[in-house]
């Protein structure tokens, strides 16, 4: 049996690896349609990470700005939707978050392709910690607290979090085919990767 918990976020169905069709139907008949969408269009709205370019099993979308700290309940629930129903109605593991530093998708570009040793960001999420059971056992998939990354973790309103990091980005881009990170593109552009 599997069961996912992220903070308020629960589920029992396991998610499948991210495909064009199932993303295009949770952007246009959920992501687009959800009103803080609007409420939070003073972020450039970016698609970064692996999907629709290698194998990977979640998709990252990122809020990119600084937010307001009269959003901060707006941003952490639509943070908690967007992962609740990708989970629960569309079977999509979405990895979802506010990038403060860098602040624009061009700056997340030109920061994550340099050739500087370290790469230094300011995040905002909405939990701490994740947890995976299959069969009868529990896995810790994320834990900011310990993360080798993550440098300080500080908790700005009821279930949102502030998260400083610094990447040993040499290290880092190991993980991505010719050691390049793909670049993030503006949310409303993912057709161009088909």
């Amino acid at each position: 049996m599997f069961s996912l918990t992220q903070n308020r976020v629960h589920t029992d169905k396991p998610f499948f690896f991210p495909t064009y069709e199932l993303f295009d139907r949770f952007y246009n008949h959920y992501f687009i349609k959800h009103p803080s969408v609007e409420k939070l269009n003073y972020f450039e709205f970016g698609l970064c990470g692996r999907f629709m370019r290698e194998s990977t099993w979640d998709i990252d979308i990122r809020l990119m700005g600084k937010p307001r700290k009269s959003d901060y309940k707006i941003i952490s629930d639509f943070f908690r939707d967007v992962t609740d129903s990708g989970l629960n109605k569309y079977r999509l593991k979405i990895d979802i978050d506010c990038m403060e530093s860098p602040e624009t998708i061009n700056q997340y570009n030109i920061k994550f392709n340099s050739n500087k040793r370290y790469l230094y960001m300011t995040t905002y999420v909405d939990y701490v910690k994740q947890f995976v059971k299959y069969d009868d056992k529990f896995y810790k998939t994320t834990d900011y607290y310990n993360s080798d990354y993550c440098t300080k973790v500080e908790k700005v309103s009821d279930n949102l979090w502030k998260l400083d990091w610094k990447y040993d980005l040499q290290k880092y881009k190991r993980k991505y085919l010719n050691r390049i990170v793909p670049k993030m593109i503006s949310l409303d552009r993912y057709r161009e990767l088909v």
